[in-house]
């Protein structure tokens, strides 16, 4: 055994060192669960000019208007957690520059075996303003944007098509609104089991 006299705690034994080059590491072990993500876009409808003249009627049905649909898979997710974006810009014109008003109500519903659940709904306001993009003789033409998020948590994963339509309209001294560049996405985040 050798020994430094200046330092005795660099003592060692020579004859118990082991063979360090012989060692094999061990495996580590895989996990049980990984994170994943999911992106997808939606497809977007747009709308036709709407009217101000109120909404389609038949009897007492209101028939909404669809904007953009987008299908997300999470049955091989573990509690997902899911994000719902979706924007636009509203174009409207009015029939008078001094007096107008309008509101558009946006719906998320997301549709899974069956009938539609309501997840939200949002609203455009518009009522007369001094910052009109454009005036001419005695109409003002606007464009806004309008766009909004949802989260959720997932608690029975599923294959769902999430759906954004405009449930109602409330007008006043407007000639026409459209909604145009729409875009939705939805985003899910969850774990998946690895096999």
């Amino acid at each position: 055994m050798k020994c430094n006299i200046n330092h005795r705690d660099s003592c060692r034994d020579t004859d118990r060192i082991p063979e360090y080059e012989d060692r094999k590491p061990h495996p580590r072990p895989h996990p049980k669960h990984q994170a994943e993500t999911i992106l997808r876009c939606g497809t977007s409808v747009g709308s036709t000019p709407l009217s101000c003249n109120g909404p389609i009627l038949d009897g007492a049905a209101w028939y909404p208007t669809v904007l953009a649909t987008v299908a997300l898979d999470t049955s091989h997710l573990i509690d997902p957690t899911v994000k719902i974006d979706f924007s636009s810009l509203i174009s409207f014109k009015t029939t008078n520059d001094i007096n107008y008003f309008l509101r558009l109500v946006f719906k998320l519903s997301k549709i899974c075996c069956g009938s539609p659940i309501p997840l939200g709904t949002w609203s455009f306001e518009k009522i007369r303003s001094e910052e009109a993009v454009a005036v001419v003789g005695s109409f003002v033409q606007e464009t806004d944007s309008f766009c909004f998020s949802w989260c959720g948590c997932e608690d029975c994963p599923d294959c769902c098509r999430y759906i954004v339509e405009i449930v109602d309209q409330q007008c006043y001294n407007i000639d026409f609104v459209a909604v145009n560049s729409i875009s939705l996405t939805a985003l899910a985040v969850g774990l998946k089991k690895v096999y």
